[in-house]
């Protein structure tokens, strides 16, 4: 971005809040050198830079997004192409995007792998073709446990590759970004980043029946203390907490849990969650049935003899 492009927009806010240079400046910062910036004349330190922001009320994150003309960044831009492709189970259209993202000049960069490899994960999913190499799996697990530092793109790459990972690789970092749960707490995008990971790593382990690992996460998801807003979060919980008691327990009463579940996303056209929902619950009471016939024939064949 030329220095000229965030000038101009810093201006273009502070001028929208009816602030003036003078009241600006009061923050620190000279009005001359926040004139010459404006006016693609001078830069300001990174230190001066964020006094300045906070002079005119606006979060970092809003100033980026404007500087990228109101656009969100290219991994955000790549992860709802996908989850759009995944909710319309289009499959050719996840391979057109695999090709795009494979052909791009920057292929070889250790982020662009990642989301190529990313992008065979979700298509693997989708088609049940195997797409995605033991190796990838791990290239993806060696660059988060290299991170000493987790950030929002970490977040987001753990949380859409999770249920690829092997089962104690899952369970390590996971529990690492729960330790971190009161750094995060602070920052809201990733607070709620951090929650959702703990939702997705409590239903694999439910899936995978690591009861103990699950009753983990259970317990951290308390801790979030989720808000009536949260509306979201909550509702998959409480999904969460009965598909637990019915594949542990057999708890016929959850499957009632369950679909009123359901129900409620399907009252808010969250069409791809619900199918989701049902499916887990599909594949449950199939197990139990064969459970049952399993039984019937049992108890025949002793009957006979």
């Amino acid at each position: 971005m030329t220095r000229m492009k965030y000038g101009k927009i810093f201006k273009k806010f502070r001028e929208s809040r009816g602030l003036s240079l003078k009241n600006v400046a009061k923050s620190g910062l000279s009005s001359s050198h926040l004139s010459r910036f404006e006016n693609d004349e001078a830069d300001l330190t990174i230190s001066k830079f964020f006094l300045a922001l906070d002079a005119i009320h606006m979060p970092i994150e809003e100033f980026v997004y404007a500087v990228r003309d109101f656009r969100r960044d290219d991994f955000n831009e790549l992860l709802e192409k996908i989850r759009y492709l995944v909710s319309n189970r289009d499959i050719d259209g996840m391979k057109k995007l695999l090709i795009s993202q494979m052909e791009k000049k920057d292929k070889k960069e250790p982020f662009a792998s990642f989301n190529t490899i990313l992008i065979k994960i979700r298509l693997q999913d989708l088609s049940g073709e195997t797409y995605v190499t033991d190796q990838e799996i791990v290239t993806i697990s060696d660059y988060l446990f290299s991170a000493e530092y987790w950030g929002y793109y970490e977040l987001l790459l753990f949380m859409n590759t999770i249920d690829a990972l092997n089962h104690n690789t899952m369970m390590i970092l996971a529990k690492e970004m729960c330790h971190r749960l009161d750094f995060y707490r602070d920052i809201p995008n990733n607070r709620r980043l951090l929650a959702t990971m703990s939702l997705n790593a409590y239903i694999t382990c439910i899936e995978r029946n690591e009861w103990m690992d699950a009753l983990y996460f259970e317990k951290q998801l308390k801790y979030c203390n989720f808000s009536e807003t949260e509306m979201y979060e909550k509702l998959v919980l409480h999904y969460a907490n009965n598909l637990y008691d019915l594949k542990k327990n057999n708890n016929r009463h959850a499957v009632l849990e369950m679909r009123k579940c359901i129900a409620a996303t399907k009252l808010v056209d969250s069409n791809q969650i619900s199918i989701k929902f049902e499916n887990y619950l599909q594949k449950e009471q199939i197990g139990y049935m064969l459970g049952i016939s399993n039984m019937i024939i049992f108890v025949f064949i002793l009957i006979c003899n």
